[in-house]
């Protein structure tokens, strides 16, 4: 097992000096050891736990999401089902998301559609007035 400096490790975890510090205040991770003049050591441990955050997040998980489950795997074991039961929550709320995208897109081109056409919808007329755009 190696220990890090602060500043290596966060060059090997690929993360920022205050990235470190703001997990710890968020209790992603513990407070590291020191070193007997008082310097912050990291261990090979600590950089599966930040690679796991990281993966979290890439996953679309919030930090909020990811301490639960962290404190949650700390106290209990964590059953796949649950975690799955998780994951598809998450997909669910994603799918949601794009959904409502893909409804603004389509108004948006419905409304591009409008203003290039001659024959402008009569609601498309009153906007363009109300902001001074009907030439």
């Amino acid at each position: 097992m190696s220990d890090y400096l602060r500043g290596q490790f966060a060059k090997k975890a690929n993360v920022n000096i205050e990235t470190l510090r703001y997990y710890e205040d968020l209790g992603l991770i513990d407070p590291p050891l020191r070193s007997e003049s008082g310097y912050r050591l990291y261990s090979d441990e600590m950089l599966i736990r930040i690679a796991f955050i990281h993966n979290a997040k890439s996953c679309g998980f919030t930090l909020k999401e990811i301490k639960k489950a962290l404190t949650k795997s700390r106290h209990q074991n964590i059953e796949i089902d649950d975690f799955i039961a998780l994951i598809n929550k998450k997909m669910a709320k994603i799918q949601s998301e794009i959904d409502n995208k893909e409804k603004t897109l389509t108004l948006l081109d419905q409304l591009k559609t409008q203003l290039e056409s001659s024959d402008k919808h009569p609601e498309v007329q009153t906007t363009l007035q109300i902001l001074n755009m009907d030439h």
